[in-house]
């Protein structure tokens, strides 16, 4: 609920900008906007709010980009949702100066310089958006858990150079400042 409230007040009675891009595009309004929509109420009240779908065309995205005040990165594929922003990725980090910038797994993941995926068991790198290595669903047990969390997350601090290094619990989030 917290983060839902954190998203709200990031907004600043705008719409929240809400990326699917890690996601099937069939998922999107059928199910992901309307997920958001309920945890929303649930977290907000009668407060309102709107949630954006952001473009799949990277040219409408980048325009809906600079007008809003938070965006919203969905978990998924992290590796769809790369491929997804490639064509823009060196603009994002200038797009989202002075933003917030919100990520649920997937969408947290790639936004570090490195991060642990979890389906590959193995450490990626990411969009450097953020000079910080991040693992989410620390702790958790999946179906490819051959290394233990904390195993894992003892390689990632170790992995090349020295970062900030986060370990995310399940329902749990990090606020990083500018």
């Amino acid at each position: 609920r917290r983060f839902y409230r954190e998203m709200l007040r990031a907004a600043k009675g705008k719409p929240i900008l809400a990326c699917y891009y890690s996601r099937p595009v069939k998922e999107w309004k059928k199910y992901l906007l309307a997920s958001d929509i309920k945890r929303m109420k649930r977290s907000v009240g009668k407060k309102k709010f709107e949630f954006v779908i952001a473009s799949s065309n990277m040219k409408i995205f980048l325009k809906q980009l600079s007008l809003a005040e938070a965006v919203y990165f969905r978990g998924g594929q992290t590796k769809r949702l790369e491929k997804m922003l490639m064509p823009i990725r060196s603009r994002l980090k200038k797009m989202f100066a002075g933003k917030t910038v919100l990520g649920s797994s997937a969408g947290a993941l790639f936004l570090a310089k490195f991060y642990f995926d979890q389906d590959h068991n193995k450490i990626m790198k990411g969009f450097n958006i953020l000079p910080i290595k991040i693992m989410t669903h620390y702790l958790s047990h999946g179906p490819y858990a051959t290394t233990s969390g904390k195993e894992k997350s003892k390689m990632l601090r170790n992995y090349k150079e020295k970062l900030p290094t986060y370990a995310i619990k399940e329902t749990e989030f990090i606020t990083l400042k500018k």
